[in-house]
């Protein structure tokens, strides 16, 4: 589950885009704890609107990119763009509207179940197989991250419902934005640049209306300063990036692999705000975080034994298929080194080498029908046989009206 997509990456690129992606996704945690927060922060509680802006700078910037040369240009459908747009955007909105009208723990919940729906999507549209041990690494990984999250659990009708629809929007945007790069060829800015500019303004119409629901606040009513413009610019900088290095990770492993290994940037998290903001770091905390540490372990472990094997089966179908495509190669032959024991009958030649002739027929267990532009086709040579039979008993009939001749 933790191969490369389509194994075209090295893993120096690898561990770049994924190094890029925590880190920059930790520090925009942080960026925008500060933005948002009303204690000690800009107080700017407009979450779903601040998304929008993320998109459209990360659509300014890759276009400014691709303006100067920096980065290659490609277009995709617009109904594929759209069907992704929407599909993100859904799971952006739904995750808000959950943490709105859900408990914290159940939140938390529904995030965590993304990763085994999205393993289950994975099995049921692509076809990926999950070994008994990548199975059990998940349930490590997700249990680890539920002990040091989930609290206080309340469900009702109305935030289950959301909370479902949160999950599956999430690991089909998921999917389909590894599933676009591989069909299209893309990279993962070209897939940015194609969808991010569709997403920023679909939020930026329907986020206002989602922030005033959550935050009981208009964005008009909101009173900048320019430290608060500051930051606003320091989170969408790091939106960029961030944005990048997801559709870079997504373009190389798997969804399942994504967010697996995505909880890191949970537990990275929590030990930042430990070592920075002094938060408390109970034993509950740290069972939870070693638990799912271990379980990332083996996960990683299991992959890459996974991916080994598959090389290995790989290599070996190559080359049995190279044998039989190596004897065919040996049945062909041109016109100028054609057997001296092959005979021109019309316009073929029938050759009998390591046979000879026999009454004319062709003996030859794998007789070679020699066309004119020099190729052979193995196969019985029925034509060519009559045609020899027909050619040698001419000769026996004229040898006989000899010998009647010579007594007369």
């Amino acid at each position: 589950m933790a191969e490369v997509a389509g194994n075209q990456h090295s893993g120096s690129s690898n561990a770049f885009a994924w190094g890029l992606n925590v880190s920059t996704s930790v520090l925009i945690v942080f960026a925008n704890k500060v933005l948002l927060s009303t204690n000690g922060g800009h107080g700017f509680t407009f979450a779903t609107t601040l998304c929008a802006l993320h998109f459209l700078a990360s659509a300014a910037s890759i276009w400014a990119a691709q303006a100067t040369g920096l980065a290659g240009k490609a277009r995709i459908p617009l109904k594929d763009a759209l069907k992704f747009a929407v599909v993100a955007n859904m799971s952006i909105a739904s995750l808000n509207l959950s943490l709105l009208v859900n408990s914290v723990g159940f939140y938390q919940v529904a995030k965590l179940l993304i990763t085994p729906c999205t393993c289950l999507m994975e099995m049921l549209a692509v076809g990926k197989t999950i070994t008994p041990g990548i199975a059990a690494s998940i349930a490590m990984v997700v249990a680890g991250v539920a002990v040091v999250t989930v609290n206080d659990v309340q469900v009702n009708l109305l935030g289950l419902a959301i909370a479902v629809v949160s999950v599956v929007a999430s690991g089909t945007q998921q999917i389909m934005c590894g599933t676009l790069q591989r069909k299209h060829q893309l990279s993962s800015h070209q897939l940015l640049s194609n969808t991010a500019y569709i997403q920023g303004m679909m939020l930026l119409l329907v986020g206002p209306f989602i922030d005033q629901a959550v935050s009981q606040r208009w964005l008009l009513d909101y009173t900048w300063t320019q430290p608060a413009l500051q930051q606003l610019l320091l989170s969408c900088s790091l939106a960029v990036l961030v944005n990048v290095s997801q559709y870079m990770c997504l373009g190389r492993f798997s969804a399942v692999t994504f967010q697996v290994l995505g909880h890191t940037k949970t537990i990275l998290v929590l030990l930042a705000s430990w070592w920075v903001f002094q938060e408390q770091m109970t034993a509950r905390t740290l069972a939870g975080m070693g638990l799912a540490v271990a379980g990332m372990v083996l996960y990683g472990w299991l992959g890459s034994s996974s991916s080994s094997s598959s090389s290995s089966s790989n290599s070996a179908a190559a080359a049995a298929a190279k044998a039989p495509a190596a004897s065919t190669a040996g049945g062909r032959g041109s016109a100028a080194g054609r057997s001296p024991n092959s005979r021109r009958v019309g316009k073929q030649a029938v050759t009998s080498d390591a046979a000879g002739l026999d009454g004319g027929r062709v003996v030859a267990s794998h007789p070679i029908r020699l066309t004119d532009d020099g190729h052979g086709h193995f196969g019985r040579v029925e034509e060519e046989e009559e045609q020899q039979q027909q050619y040698g008993g001419s000769i026996a009939a004229g040898v006989v009206r000899r010998r009647r001749a010579a007594k007369a």
